[in-house]
């Protein structure tokens, strides 16, 4: 669908969508933060229009898309394509709107397997990504450590870091005890949340097991508590509910769940991996640890017993939905 925005900075912007990540049967709730992306560019005043790649057809599904990418620059007839996931370059043919693209993490860093190397699939969609970023006029990085994954150096110089951001009307403090009552969940317990895909073994779930069971024998009602599966929008009364979130993986574009948490006033430890400048800008709540479970175990007990036991947002104002998107806007209207 077309969705035009209120009266505001991007009056006469028109702008379509290309995006590979939406959601699907398997993964419902994939793509939301490029759904909030285009909600927040409509309320600026920007027309957006969106075709996503679809679910079936394996890697072919990003070339039967092109024919939908064509006939929808011809009818809707947009300023420019905004490419979300390298991947979804693919799907755009020769044309001669300017080309945006945001990288979001996987598609440069590549998808590990259980044994740790990347996945031979992956290898091919950092190709891909590759040649996307060479054809695209303009670059978005959610994270400056993506900078360097990009191989062409004059690609390189057409890049910006429009960082993951949170929309703070949605995730936004509320108090623990009530969480744990709607959620049912055991008041005595500490909570060491875990909201990343247990199915990537670059997550390291293992780590976060053994920084747990570390801290147990200090904490002994110490708890990892994994949470995959849940709707976006929910996700703000389990970072109510939890004591503190806890981030080991090896490789990340971001990622959200640290602002999403902090932003409802949840402390985050976290390896140094992804936007870890973030730890360096909030004034209190963000702990970086070396990745190890003795020094994640220490960093999540300084953590808690630091922690306000009133939540208040803890997440900088330059790394708001809002934010974000203003910028983006200002990119879109240096490109036209």
């Amino acid at each position: 669908a077309v969705f035009s925005g209120a009266l505001g900075r991007g009056i006469g912007v028109k702008v379509l969508f290309v995006t590979s990540l939406h959601p699907t049967r398997r993964r419902p709730i994939q793509g939301i933060i490029v759904q909030r992306l285009a909600a927040a560019l409509q309320r600026l005043g920007v027309t957006v229009d969106t075709v996503t790649i679809g679910e079936r057809g394996g890697p072919l599904r990003y070339f039967t898309a092109r024919r939908r990418v064509r006939d929808r620059i011809r009818t809707f007839q947009p300023g420019l394509l905004h490419v979300h996931f390298g991947y979804s370059g693919i799907a755009v043919p020769r044309c001669s709107v300017p080309i945006v693209t945001t990288f979001n993490g996987d598609d440069l860093n590549g998808t590990h397997h259980a044994r740790g190397g990347i996945t031979l699939k992956s290898r091919a969609g950092i190709l891909v990504s590759q040649l996307t970023a060479i054809r695209s006029q303009r670059i978005i990085l959610v994270s400056e450590g993506l900078r360097e994954r990009i191989w062409s150096q004059r690609a390189r110089s057409r890049s910006v870091v429009i960082r993951d951001a949170v929309d703070p009307e949605l995730f936004r403090p509320t108090p623990r005890l009530e969480a744990r009552r709607r959620l049912g969940l055991d008041l005595s317990r500490t909570l060491v949340l875990f909201p990343h895909d247990v199915t990537q073994p670059t997550k390291r779930i293992w780590l976060a097991q053994a920084a747990v069971q570390e801290l147990r024998t200090i904490v002994p009602a110490a708890e990892l508590w994994v949470v995959n599966g849940v709707p976006p929008d929910e996700m703000p009364l389990y970072y109510a509910a939890a004591d503190v979130l806890i981030v080991t993986s090896s490789r990340e574009g971001g990622p959200s769940s640290v602002k999403e948490a902090l932003a409802c006033g949840l402390p985050v430890v976290s390896v140094r991996v992804g936007d870890s400048r973030v730890f360096e800008e909030v004034k209190e709540g963000g702990y970086l640890s070396e990745a190890d479970p003795a020094s994640l175990a220490g960093s999540v007990l300084e953590a808690i017993r630091s922690a306000s036991p009133e939540r208040r947002c803890l997440l900088p104002s330059h790394l708001t939905l809002q934010s974000a998107s203003a910028q983006v806007l200002q990119l879109y209207r240096d490109l036209a």
